[in-house]
């Protein structure tokens, strides 16, 4: 009897994490999930219970985060250098790359460099990614004091509510947190994705991604379809059953052939 594939595989000496929720024989869509800030790939753990039973689905952990160890990275460019170098091509090519925040704009510019490559993915899925142009109208999340900092990231469910009586917790998790916006108050687009189908899927009650702002990526990508899940910005964690629905309707429209009932 063959044995299983490993369900976490470590990559680029270690620095990238690669989770797959799923055992090896699924023969449908292929769903790669890139975090939050601060995030890890077991942010996704809801989206499996709800996913077709024949799909693929896998979770990154970026240096830093989850199980993998290292510094984490402030530039999402150089974070796509690294996974670009490192992930499995056979993964990426024809997938669906879902991205939540951070990990949207991570999924954006991967995909655009995949595409340049001749290796493009299937799709692109932005969840609750705030294009890029819009600093003026946030507050920072860099320029806030520890305290007022902590009481953001829990209020808008990025942290645990246990972390406002153990700051000590959150002190071993600042640079990691602070590296990632970093990464995301700096991203820009150099161009936009053509061809390429997109689902960017909006919280009715994000206060990071506003509503309205979710529509810059019909001009971003000439291909896109918006959507909204009831939910404040971490609704991938509290309403996976939505975010699934949408997912699994727009790719249904993609690759019908290669459909099945789901759960």
């Amino acid at each position: 009897m063959p044995q299983e594939k490993p369900r976490y595989l470590k990559l680029a000496d270690g620095r990238v994490g690669l989770r797959r929720f799923r055992d090896d024989s699924a023969s449908g869509p292929r769903l790669v999930c890139f975090p939050y800030a601060g995030g890890q790939s077991l942010a996704f753990r809801g989206l499996d219970e709800h996913l077709p039973p024949h799909w693929e689905l896998w979770g990154l952990d970026p240096p830093g985060h989850g199980w993998a160890p290292g510094v984490a990275l402030d530039s999402v460019e150089t974070l796509v250098d690294l996974y670009l170098n490192n992930l499995p091509r056979e993964l990426l090519v024809g997938a669906v790359l879902y991205g939540h925040s951070l990990g949207g704009c991570v999924a954006f510019e991967l995909a655009r460099r995949l595409i340049a490559a001749g290796a493009a993915p299937r799709a692109l899925v932005l969840g609750g990614t705030r294009p890029p142009g819009h600093l003026a109208e946030y507050e920072s999340f860099l320029g806030l004091d520890d305290a007022t900092l902590l009481a953001t990231l829990i209020k808008i469910g990025g942290v645990p509510a246990e972390w406002a009586n153990e700051p000590e917790v959150f002190d071993m998790f600042k640079d990691t947190l602070l590296a990632d916006f970093r990464a995301f108050e700096s991203f820009t687009i150099r161009a936009p994705l053509v061809g390429l189908p997109v689902l960017a899927i909006g919280g009715t009650q994000d206060d990071v991604c506003r509503t309205q702002h979710l529509f810059d990526w019909l001009r971003l990508s000439d291909n896109c379809r918006i959507e909204f899940v009831e939910g404040r910005h971490m609704f991938v964690q509290t309403n996976p059953l939505g975010v699934a629905r949408l997912v699994i309707d727009f790719v249904d429209r993609l690759q019908p052939d290669r459909w099945a009932s789901g759960r």
